[in-house]
Parts: structure tokens; C-alpha cells; sequence
């Protein structure tokens, strides 16, 4: 069979592959709705997944005209916030600490955690469990997760995600352990207390053995850079008639040159070649890479306490004249005050775990620190600057109240 007969052959198989109803999967479909409907099918995990996210989505919706609507915190009826303990108030109260903290330990955590007193009276069994031991045992829990993170199987990487996310979860218990203990149902910060220099340092723990998991893991199966390099050559239409053809384009050359008077040939046309090589990453970029990280990570933990505390003392605290708690209403029901509350939600130091975690169960651990890093930095410092700048000018509006 001659090459005109092969070129023919494959145009027409062409032709039939591209015609008005094509037979190939769904998951090839052009249309996006329908290779998500199949993707949603096919995997349940997508599905639960899509289900989690909408559901964060309607109780941030539902906490926006929470926050709205929210009064002055009662600070003299300590009969209702004991009898807080027999049910479960997602938004009621609703103090500044609980509006500011990540919206998976707001809507999942802390219910759940909640739930082991109010349901199992876990301090009346176990009033011997203070919450300073349940921080050490969780320490003890990131410690374990370490080995689990580094491991080069994925298996055994998710189950380390596993660990630290039970870890994160006794990290909402103590809370509720040190507030049944202490008889104090006010969700906050206690600042000075041993216990909040214990926690400090739980989660200090916690979010370094969680980096130095993924570090030996970078060691030992090092992310791959591609580089592509370009390559320029010249290329001849003879190339794909096969050797024979190519020899006797040689000697019909031969024989023109000998009839015909020399000529000065024209160069064959040019082609540009990209040719991408897989380079692995230095021990040295890895390091730089989850240094920086670990830099956001610290930055995002200590100016969201920070923040916390500062609105703590400006919004939280006990009203000594009726213009002071109408200020402090009319600041908290601000668009802006909301906005950047809603902001530290997602940039503050709990939801970055969360955000490495998730990656490092689908094993994009590598993509998501490289291709988040410049935007985790500008929204990061972004955020700090206009915090900064709210809180000085609510000071300011406090103390021109105060002076008049």
C-alpha cells in the first residue's frame, strides 16, 4: 500500500471519529456540567466534599445576620450561660474570639466537642482528666503524626492527616474541659492563665511536627520541577517518505547540479522544538520553601491572638455608660469590622493546617505550598495592615467617647 492510499485511510478515519455523535465517555464530554455530574457519581468523596464546602458557605451566610443582630454579651446573668451546658448554641453566644476562629472548629469542632459533655458528662466520669492533660496528649498525638507524614506512602501519609486531625479535635476539648472545670461558660481567652501558655505551646508543637513531616517527605521523594528548554533546527518535507526516498532526492540533486549552472541553495525552513526536562528540587529549595511557610504560619498565629485580644477589649468588654455599649454595637455591626473578621477566619493559623492537611491527603502537598505563596503573602500583610488600621481608629473613637 502507497502513502497517497495511507493518507486517505487516515482522513477518512478522522472524518468518522469526528462526526455528529461521537461515541467516547462521559468523562471526555465537552461539556463541564456533565463531566462534573459524572466526576460527582462516580466518586462519593467528591460528593461529601462539595456537600462540606456548601454547608461552611450557608452557616458563614447565617452568622453574617448573626453578627448583625447581635447584642451587648450579658455579663450578669451567669444562670444562663450554666444552663448553656444542656444544649448545643453554635451562635449564642456569640463573643468575638468564636466569630474570628475557623469556620471548621465554629460549625464542627466545637459542637462535636460540646456534644462529649453535654451529652456523655465527660467531667462527671472523668473529673480526675483536667484539660492541661488532654494538651499533653495531643502533644503526644503530633508527635506520632510526624512519622506517619513523612512516610513516601500516601496510605500512610493520610493516616497521619487522620491523627492530627483527632489531634485538632482534642485541641476544642480541653477548651470545653477547662470551661466545665472552671464554671466559666465564656468563650474566650485567658490570657496569663498556665493553662493558655500550655495551649500556646500544644499548638506551637502541633503546627512545627505537621512542617517537619512534610519536610522529611520532601527529602526523601523530592518534588520535580519541569523546565522547558527550546531547540532550533531545520527540518526537510522528505523526512517522512522513509530512507529509499530520501537516497534518491540525493542523486536527483546530483544530477541537477551537473546540468544546471551552480545556484546558491535556500536554507530548508527553520523549526522551533520545546523540549521539557524534569529537573528534581534541591534539598536547599525545599528547605527555603517550607521555611517561608513556616513564617506565614507563625505570622497568621500571632497577630491573629493579637487581634483577638484587641477586639476582645474594645467590643467584649463591659460597657460602663450607655454611649460606650452603643458604640461598641455600632462598630461590631459594621460592614467593615465583619469583613475583616470574616478574613482572619480563613488566613488565620488553624485554617492554614487545615489547607495543608487537605493537601497532603490528595498528595498535592508540593503544588499547594509553590503555587499559593505569593497570594497567601499579599492577602496575609494585606490583612494586617487594614486590621491594624481598624483597630487603632476604634481606640481612637474610645478614648475621644471617653474625653468628652
Amino acid at each position: 500500500m502507497d502513502t497517497n492510499t495511507k493518507r486517505k485511510l487516515i482522513v477518512d478515519v478522522r472524518k468518522l471519529s469526528n462526526g455528529a455523535c461521537p461515541s467516547r465517555p462521559v468523562y471526555q464530554h465537552g461539556h463541564f456540567c456533565v463531566r462534573a455530574f459524572h466526576l460527582l457519581l462516580s466518586y462519593p468523596g467528591y460528593t461529601l466534599f462539595l456537600c462540606f464546602l456548601i454547608y461552611l458557605q450557608i452557616m458563614d451566610l447565617k452568622l453574617y445576620f448573626k453578627i448583625r443582630s447581635r447584642e451587648s454579651l450579658d455579663f450578669s446573668n451567669t444562670k444562663a450561660l450554666t444552663n448553656q451546658t444542656s444544649s448545643i448554641h453554635i451562635f449564642d453566644p456569640l463573643p468575638v474570639k468564636k466569630i474570628m476562629v475557623e469556620p471548621i472548629i465554629h460549625y464542627v469542632r466545637s459542637p462535636l466537642a460540646e456534644q462529649i459533655e453535654t451529652k456523655l458528662y465527660f467531667t462527671y466520669y472523668f473529673p480526675f482528666i483536667s484539660a492541661n492533660a488532654i494538651s499533653y496528649f495531643h502533644c503526644f498525638l503530633s508527635l506520632i503524626s510526624v512519622k506517619f507524614l513523612s512516610s513516601e506512602s500516601l496510605f500512610r501519609r493520610r493516616i497521619g492527616v487522620c491523627i492530627f486531625q483527632f489531634r485538632t479535635f482534642l485541641d476544642c476539648v480541653d477548651g470545653v474541659v477547662f470551661r466545665a472545670h472552671s464554671h466559666n461558660k465564656r468563650y474566650k481567652s485567658y490570657y496569663g492563665d498556665f493553662g493558655y501558655y500550655v495551649d500556646v505551646v500544644s499548638d506551637i508543637l502541633g503546627g512545627t511536627c505537621l512542617i517537619v513531616g512534610c519536610l522529611l517527605y520532601f527529602y526523601k521523594q523530592r518534588p520535580v520541577r519541569s523546565v522547558s528548554t527550546r531547540s532550533y533546527g531545520y527540518t526537510s518535507s522528505s523526512a517522512s517518505e522513509g530512507g529509499s526516498e530520501e537516497t534518491d532526492m540525493m542523486i536527483l540533486n546530483l544530477d541537477d547540479e551537473q546540468s544546471s549552472p551552480r545556484m546558491q541553495p535556500s536554507p530548508p525552513p527553520s523549526t522551533t522544538n520545546e523540549i521539557t526536562n524534569h529537573i528534581l528540587e534541591t534539598k536547599q529549595t525545599i528547605f527555603m520553601s517550607l521555611l517561608f511557610f513556616s513564617l506565614r504560619y507563625l505570622l497568621a498565629a500571632m497577630f491573629w491572638d493579637r487581634n483577638v485580644r484587641s477586639y476582645e477589649e474594645l467590643l467584649d468588654s463591659r460597657a460602663e455608660t450607655s454611649q460606650q455599649q452603643t458604640l461598641q454595637l455600632s462598630i461590631l455591626h459594621s460592614p467593615l469590622t465583619i469583613l475583616i473578621f470574616y478574613i482572619w477566619r480563613y488566613l488565620c493559623a488553624l485554617s492554614i493546617q487545615d489547607y495543608l492537611q487537605f493537601a497532603i491527603f490528595i498528595d498535592r502537598t508540593w503544588e499547594f505550598i509553590q503555587k499559593t505563596k505569593t497570594i497567601s503573602w499579599f492577602c496575609l500583610i494585606t490583612t494586617v495592615i487594614l486590621t491594624e488600621l481598624h483597630i487603632d481608629q476604634v481606640r481612637s473613637l474610645f478614648v475621644s467617647l471617653s474625653n468628652s
